[in-house]
């Protein structure tokens, strides 16, 4: 674009400029920010043109739109405009970007770039800039810009190296580069991609589609080398790259990319579990791989388990892979493992499990049972089984038992087992186990001993009543029982006074603890000899003597004292019977704690009783006094009241009340403690501490201890006085309590109230106040009789009493005093304050209020004058609303449009102004200078609110303007002439009706916007296109104020009719096979390209050739199924490869190749086995040389090889033999090797090939010649360079090779 002085020119090439060419924008305006849209970075229909005249300004603009918001880089070839001098860029919201030239110069002339980034990739575009000469191109100026031929240098530019062909397998690259390089350098370079989904695009050149920056393709250009990096590379990715030099006639170079699929992975669904078995037990493992066509082996502990092995089946069903043990071992025991053999997953190709097989268990018919016997005696253990050779082992306490023939015999008759031991012992006391396998059986065995009294009971015994006396036992048994008698009766243990104790090896006691006179008697002991009934018994006689009794104190009166003077007592005491302890005496004072004897009291024991003397007794001392005294059989407890009589303690308390100006009542409390004497007298004593004497001087006493206050006279009015107590009893005077406090002042006890607090004002009128204040926070002695209320006007410098009111007159409102004043003036403003009255006289006065005008304090909002009213303006013209409003208390204002709250902005301006006067009157005034229909077409709504309620008043505003876009802009039916075209209307017509439609197009090649058509409707035919042409659309609403902006169509549309070919068809899949033919089944095209589907074309190819037409399907060879086709396609050969696809074709041709399908071996599906009679002949071996024989098998599925040798059975790998089976396409291959054959090896060995279809057996002989002694070094060193005529019998090195490929392949023997 251009802008800048200069006499009128034609339009400028520059789209979006003004009418007079010029562009709408300016060198001192700001960036407005760009608004994030769509998502990889795109320009809008750029301009590829701008021009300006020489000493201009000019400015160019790109719509771009990307979400992030790109970044923008401008370039003129390779240099870039940031810090050139006289450019500058801008961006304008919401998608321009601008870049301008101050005062343009002709060398400012030529190509420009900008580029546009952000997350998603890069695009640019090139446009270039024109700049004519000052006034205009006239003649001269043509000269003048005609440029002087140049001296032709003849450059040749080639390729001095090229992009090279590359071959990748998907997944295992992180990115491919293609790098070409030039033999000059300077110029700029473009990369391509063709392949068969380029060549759909609509958008496209001769090489195909351009390559861009982005997540998929970066570039690295150096100013002769420029690299194309392609990242990830996917099969879609497959097709040829071109680097083209335009500037050089097109020059280009090629290299040819092939992304093969990534290799398949396989992976279990279902993983191995765990298993346990029995012997002689079929046991299963199973498993799932994640796709059919996986083949697995299996291994136990490493080594491959064979399919031939006859003691296992293997079998893979639709992916289910299981693996049957068919009569289990003990040595089948191990790990397990199935391994994925081809492109397994990493990590994921093989599952484990452990299989643990144990013997079949046996079981007993019958359980042991216990045996109890005496020493010397026989025992006998039975039990049955459940077959006559299951094997039983006898256990002693876990230990097995070895039958002695003698004393332990073990019996084994049928299905009954015995185990006898004769003349048992005490240590054969145990537990008696029988084991077999998968059972067992215990019971204990008691062998007792045969009992009697090793030591007996004394004859005679004696003890002191409530001592303990013990007897003692002992008997042969230990574990026998002893029962203690007393007097013939059972011994009672319940109440713990009587004891039986086992000691241990047969010694018992019966210990008798605190015997008392019912106890004396006869004491027996029984025990059972264990033999039979027979019971054994032992006896001793025993008396008990009377012992003490507990102590018993007599009484004992009150005793009195004198503070600091003895205090004796005595208290008699007795005790009774045969002493048996020492007497324990203990005194307690009245605080509980233990009297010392020689510090606190002296105590005197005698026969019949103490003496207890008090050392220094005081006032304290006084109270109980608890004696005890103790023996072993007891105590007593006797209780003293003891009375330390003092002087009394001070009064509690001493206050003055009903103080006047020459008398006062003096109170005080009784002291805590009267001394153990009553109180006789109160003395009260004063001191003057006016005069400053401070001489204590009795004023007044009581005549007894009973009153607790006084009246004290003829005190001094106006002095200040301090007043104490004493108390008095018989032993003397207590000392004085004081009151507490500030000195009495003799005066009368009233005085005039405190001031009242600040009063508030409630409520108001033209002629009255509401108040209300806080009363005086002290009446001043006196209750208050009345109020004042004062008042002064604004203005006035002195305050006038108002109006008294009596209590009567006010009310209390929680903690404050209500009260009214009348006789106001409206429109005065007051102020009051208020002064409390008792007969102490009136307070001073409190805060004077807040002022307040008399006036009305409620009145509506209200608009005064015409109110708010309806506008139609067109679009830039001013909206003015002036309103004067009133209302008390003084109303807020609230401009709303659409219900949204209007804010001072840029566009909008709120204004208030007031009056001064007594009455609310305000003027509001909405101001918007230019008016834009989108944002200020509305309802608009005044708002005034206040305390006495809300207005609202409402208008409407119709701003007139262009309609908006057009919406939904599509193409209802395209053709090669014509388009038919539908939208709806815009959202807003701008405030008048909708008059018309232009409707144009753009042809892509032209670049030219051409008129089509207009309509009333919203809809259109556009005709007059070029078939095989792109176009643009787009559609203009009118109204009477002019023309909408354009919507635009989408991708450009390509006129063109709508059948197209199909879409490629599903991938084939085969279903069936033979040796001669394969039948296909496939999907269907998900587009039919608009025309129905005439047949289809199946292609086929081999291992080296070319695609060729295999078959075309009419509806004898083709069956269709809903969604898939199915077909035979014969003519194969067998033992070839193949790959097949297919391509749909309709009327308007053929559809893309599907794509093709996995190499297939032409081979029959059931064929059943035919062993290669060739490698099957017989064999002739010396002793200890190898022998093997390798034998091929035709069939399918391929074949399961056993093999059989009449000596040996059937063979497996194992020491002496290896075995081992190898699959391949059309049947399989079997290897047996005899290791250091020996003449048990000889024979005819039998093998037998086996699957579903068939099986086949041959014969085939082993000779195995006698052993040669020989003595030279070939056999003993294997020497190969010995002169002797006998061939090498040790290791073959070629042998070798094929015993450790066989030892690799099953898992290592």
């Amino acid at each position: 674009m251009a802008r800048g002085a200069g006499p009128a020119r034609k339009k400028s090439l520059n789209p979006g400029e003004s009418e007079d060419g010029r562009g709408e924008w300016d060198w001192e305006k700001t960036s407005t920010p760009l608004a994030a849209k769509g998502k990889e970075p795109k320009f809008i229909k750029p301009s590829d043109k701008f021009s300006s005249t020489e000493g201009e300004n000019v400015f160019c603009f790109l719509d771009i739109v990307g979400d992030p918001i790109p970044t923008i880089t401008w370039f003129k070839a390779s240099k870039d405009l940031t810090s050139e001098p006289r450019c500058k860029q801008w961006t304008m919201g919401p998608n321009q970007a601008i870049l301008g030239f101050s005062k343009t110069k002709q060398e400012d002339e030529g190509e420009y770039r900008c580029e546009i980034e952000n997350e998603h990739g890069m695009v640019e575009h090139l446009f270039s800039l024109y700049v004519t000469v000052a006034g205009g191109m006239d003649f001269r100026a043509m000269l003048m810009r005609k440029k002087k031929p140049a001296k032709k240098v003849v450059e040749k530019v080639e390729w001095i190296e090229e992009p090279v062909d590359r071959q990748v397998k998907m997944g295992t690259v992180d990115e491919v580069r293609f790098t070409a390089k030039l033999s000059c350098k300077g110029k700029k370079a473009k990369w391509y991609m063709r392949n068969a989904e380029t060549s759909k695009s609509k958008v496209q050149y001769e090489h195909g589609v351009e390559c861009y920056k982005g997540p998929k393709f970066g570039f690295e250009n150096d100013e002769d080398t420029f690299t194309l990096i392609i990242k990830k590379p996917e099969t879609g990715d497959t097709g040829r790259y071109t680097c083209t030099i335009r500037e050089c006639n097109d020059l280009s170079c090629k290299g040819y990319l092939e992304v093969e699929p990534a290799d398949p992975e396989y992976g279990f669904a279902t993983k191995l579990k765990d298993k346990k078995g029995k012997t002689k037990r079929k046991v299963q493992l199973k498993c799932k791989i994640d796709d059919p066509g996986a083949r697995v082996k299996w291994f136990k502990d490493g080594k491959e388990v064979m399919p031939s092995d006859p003691r296992f089946l293997i079998k893979n069903e639709d992916g289910v892979c299981t693996l049957d043990i068919r009569s289990a071992e003990i040595s089948d025991t191990g790990e397990y493992k199935c391994v994925i053999e081809d492109f397994g997953k990493e990590g994921a190709n093989e599952t484990k499990c452990q299989v643990d097989i144990q013997e079949f268990q046996h079981s007993f018919t019958s359980q042991l049972k216990g045996k109890r016997v005496v020493e010397d005696e026989t025992a006998i253990f039975e039990l049955g089984v459940e077959e006559d050779d299951a094997p039983v082992k006898w256990y002693k306490d876990g230990v097995e038992i070895v039958p002695d023939g003698k004393r332990i015999t073990i019996v084994c008759e049928g299905k009954k087992r015995k185990l006898i031991i004769k003349n048992c012992k005490i240590d054969d006391t145990c537990i008696i186990s029988a084991k077999t396998t998968g059972d067992e059986t215990s019971a204990p065995l008691d062998v007792n001993y045969h009992n009697g009294f090793k030591k007996g009971m004394r004859d005679f015994k004696q003890c002191v009543e409530r001592e303990q006396i013990i007897f003692n036992v002992e008997v042969k048994d230990p574990n026998a029982p002893c029962d203690f008698f007393i007097n013939g009766e059972p011994v009672d243990l319940s109440d713990g006074r009587i004891e039986v104790k086992d000691l241990g090896d047969g010694k018992r006691q019966l210990i008798i603890n605190k015997a008392i006179m019912g106890d004396a008697g006869t004491v027996s002991c029984k025990t059972p000899s264990n033999k039979g009934d027979e019971i054994l018994e032992t006896k001793s006689n025993f008396s008990v003597i009377k012992g003490e009794e507990a102590p018993v104190m007599g009484d004992c009166g009150p005793v009195s004292g004198i503070a600091k003077k003895a205090c004796a007592m005595t208290i008699p005491y007795k005790v009774e019977g045969e002493k048996q302890s020492d007497l324990e005496i203990i005194v307690e004072g009245p605080d509980g704690k233990v009297l010392k004897m020689g510090k606190d009291a002296n105590l005197t024991i005698h026969g019949d009783r103490i003496q207890l003397d008090l050392i220094n007794p005081t006032r304290e001392k006084s109270g109980k006094y608890k004696v005890t005294m103790k023996n072993a059989q007891g105590s007593c407890e006797k209780w003293i009241d003891v009375n330390i009589m003092d002087k009394p303690t001070p009064p509690q308390s001493c206050k003055v009340t009903d103080v006047f100006h020459d008398n006062c009542v003096v109170h005080w409390t009784p002291p805590k403690d009267d001394g153990g004497t009553p109180i006789k007298k109160y003395v009260v004593e004063c001191v003057d501490t006016t005069t400053g004497n401070a001489t204590w001087t009795p004023v007044a006493s009581t005549d007894d201890g009973g009153p607790k206050k006084i009246k004290v006279e003829n005190l001094t009015q106006g002095h200040r006085y301090r007043f104490r107590v004493v108390a008095a009893n018989k032993i003397g005077v207590s000392e004085p309590c004081e009151m507490s406090g500030d000195d009495i002042l003799m005066k009368d006890p009233w005085d005039e109230p405190d001031p009242c607090g600040k009063p508030d004002i409630l409520d108001w009128s033209p002629n009255h106040a509401d108040l209300a204040w806080d009363p005086p926070a002290f009446d001043g002695g006196a209750p208050i009789t009345h109020y004042v209320i004062e008042q002064k006007e604004k203005n006035m410098g002195q305050w006038v009493e108002g109006k008294v009111l009596t209590l009567k007159e006010v009310e209390e409102m929680g903690k404050k005093i209500k009260g009214k004043i009348d006789g106001l003036v409206e429109g005065c403003e007051y102020q009051f304050r208020v002064r409390a009255v008792n007969k102490g006289g009136p307070s001073k006065p409190g805060p004077p209020s807040e002022s307040m005008i008399a006036k009305h304090r409620f009145i509506p909002p209200h608009i005064i004058g015409d109110g708010i009213h309806d506008i139609t303006l067109k679009k830039g013209r001013p909206i003015r609303y002036d309103l004067w409003f009133g209302g008390e208390p003084a109303p807020s204002c609230e401009w709303l449009r659409n219900g949204r709250t209007l804010t001072n902005d840029e566009a909008t301006s709120l204004e208030l102004y007031s009056k001064n006067t007594i009455y609310t009157e305000r003027n509001t005034v909405l101001s918007i200078p230019k008016a834009d229909r989108a944002r200020d077409t509305g309802r608009y709504t005044i708002r005034l609110t206040c305390e006495a309620g809300t207005f609202e008043a409402s208008a409407n505003v119709n701003v007139l303007d262009v309609p908006t876009k057009p919406r939904q802009l599509q193409p209802d039916e395209i053709r090669a002439e014509h388009v038919k075209l539908s939208w709806l209307p815009p959202e807003d017509d701008g405030g008048t009706p909708i008059t018309s439609y232009l409707v144009r197009y753009m042809d892509i090649d032209s670049g030219e916007w051409v008129t089509a058509c207009t309509s009333t409707t919203p809809n259109a035919t556009a005709t007059g296109l070029k078939p095989g042409h792109l176009y643009q659309f787009e559609v203009s609403a009118i109204n009477k104020e002019g023309q909408s902006e354009p919507i635009f169509t989408g991708d450009p549309i390509l006129a063109e009719n709508p059948y197209r070919p199909p879409s490629q068809p599903g991938e084939p899949k085969i279903v069936d096979f033979d040796n001669k033919s394969v039948t296909l089944r496939w999907d269907k095209p998900k587009n039919d390209g608009g025309r129905p589907i005439s047949h289809y074309i199946i292609q086929k190819k081999d291992k080296f050739g070319g695609w060729f037409d295999a078959l075309i399907t009419d509806d004898q060879n083709c069956v269709a199924t809903i969604d898939e086709l199915e077909a035979r396609v014969p003519g194969l050969s067998e033992g070839k490869w193949y790959q097949f696809r297919i391509i749909a074709v309709n009327k308007a041709g053929e559809s893309e190749p599907s794509p093709e399908t996995k190499p297939h071996l032409c081979r029959h599906k059931n064929l059943s086995p035919s062993i290669d009679k060739g490698q099957a002949g017989s064999k002739t071996v010396r002793v200890s040389r190898t022998a093997f024989w390798q034998i091929k098998c035709k069939g399918e599925p391929p074949p399961v090889f056993t093999w059989w040798h009449p000596v040996h059975g059937e063979l497996s790998s194992n020491e002496n033999f290896t075995v081992m089976t190898d699959e391949y396409q059309g049947g399989s291959t079997t290897t047996l090797v005899v290791h250091h054959a020996t003449p048990q090896d000889k024979g005819t060995y039998t093998l037998q090939a086996e699957n579903r279809n068939g099986k086949e057996k041959i014969d085939l002989d082993l000779i195995v010649l006698d052993h040669l002694d020989c003595e030279c070094n070939m056999y003993t060193n294997g020497d190969k360079q010995c002169s002797c005529q006998h061939s090498y019998t040790g290791k073959d090195p070629w042998m070798a090779v094929l015993t450790s490929s066989l030892d690799y392949f099953n898992g290592g023997l």
